[in-house]
């Protein structure tokens, strides 16, 4: 089943997974270090399996998945290893598997404990089976974070703090905590925009969302970006950090040497990429190297790049505003000066005025208020 409020690359036809699994191969082939066209990696220090359901994946797919990396890349022993996963595919078994891949971090979807809620979702769990799950990855030694979305149908006020109080309670040490944002395309934005399904007003989501930093914070789970709370998640970092990273897979982004690029969405035309043989592989067929794109250094299929973009400086300054200032650490003062000149300095002293900017030392962040309507805020420097 595909969760109606889900933007991501998903597929339900299951007997897809080997073909999907084999050109997957063949991409980290194509990206890996000494690879024609592709620059020195420095050592791997984080790996995400995310953006879907990976926890779906077989554990035999995901074991050739794995050994692939370790013979492509120089993983370190202390590298972040993290694994999305939905709470009903969250067993002994399952993550004992896990485990013996190397995975130290599991990313629960919990999104709610409440029947009420999860239904308009399209999830499949229960409250009950979200915390055997958790009961399940804290005994297995993995990290363990949850997931839960503010906002969401039928959600009042009591029962998000029921949500937050079982999730506080139940051990996990890291908890990202999203706003509800109906992406274009969803089952979900449809219904709401009928009028299928109503909403929680903005003024108590806010309201909401500024008591769960509070509480979050009192309980030992700090806050640390906009959704973040409690023992940081490296490979996140790394995004926030715009340190460089790859992705691979159907839709995944890549940041490499100032340029970013991304898969094609489509797994069918991924699929075929990589793994349908073209005259360019001469005769090693569909165990050769994948057939070039016009960029050369991007060792992609041709038809599996949806785009290319090599950012300027003006991309880099509104990246490096906007990055920084998700995180609760902020931007110095002086770097929005030297970025943004004269408009910077009238732009903090507006927001320390209006209280959606606070100051620590030489350093300027949002407040819980000012992350709320925090791009908005950050529109008005450009």
């Amino acid at each position: 089943m595909h969760c109606s409020y889900c933007p991501f690359v998903v597929t339900t036809k299951v007997q897809q997974q080997d073909r999907y699994t084999d050109a997957l191969l063949r991409e980290i082939d194509a990206r890996a270090p000494g690879t024609a066209g592709m620059s020195a990696v420095e050592r791997v220090d984080t790996i995400f399996f995310g953006g879907g359901t990976p926890s779906r994946t077989s554990i035999e797919n995901l074991t050739r998945i794995v050994a692939r990396l370790r013979e492509r890349f120089d993983v370190g022993d202390g590298a972040e290893f993290s694994l999305e996963a939905n709470p009903e595919d969250i067993t002994p078994d399952t993550l004992a598997a896990w485990r013996a891949l190397g995975v130290n971090r599991v990313s629960i979807g919990v999104q709610s404990f409440h029947d009420a809620e999860l239904r308009p979702l399209g999830r499949v769990h229960g409250p009950q089976r979200a915390r055997d799950s958790i009961r399940d990855a804290l005994a297995s030694g993995a990290r363990t974070s949850l997931d839960l979305i503010l906002g969401l149908p039928y959600q009042t006020a009591e029962s998000f703090r029921v949500t937050l109080d079982i999730a506080i309670n139940s051990g996990a040490g890291h908890i990202s905590l999203y706003m509800l944002d109906l992406e274009e395309g969803t089952t979900l934005k449809r219904q709401v925009e009928s009028g299928q399904v109503a909403l929680p007003d903005d003024e108590l989501v806010a309201s909401l969302y500024a008591e769960a930093v509070d509480r979050l914070g009192a309980a030992g789970l700090h806050q640390y970006e906009i959704s973040n709370f409690g023992d940081p998640c490296r490979h996140n970092l790394r995004y926030w950090r715009r340190e460089e990273y790859l992705g691979f897979g159907a839709g995944a982004h890549s940041f490499v040497e100032n340029r970013r690029f991304a898969n094609t969405k489509n797994v069918e035309h991924y699929i075929d990429a990589f793994v349908t043989p073209s005259v360019s592989e001469g005769p090693g067929g569909a165990g050769g190297a994948p057939p070039m794109s016009p960029d050369p250094s991007l060792r992609l299929g041709m038809t599996a790049v949806e785009f290319v973009e090599t950012l300027t400086d003006a991309d880099v300054r509104r990246e490096t505003i906007f990055l920084r200032l998700r995180q609760t650490s902020g931007i110095d003062y002086d770097d929005v000066v030297r970025l943004c000149g004269a408009g910077g300095t009238e732009w903090i002293e507006r927001g320390l005025s209006d209280g959606w900017l606070r100051r620590a030392g030489a350093r300027v962040a949002f407040t819980s208020a000012g992350f709320l309507l925090s791009n908005d805020y950050i529109s008005q420097l450009f």
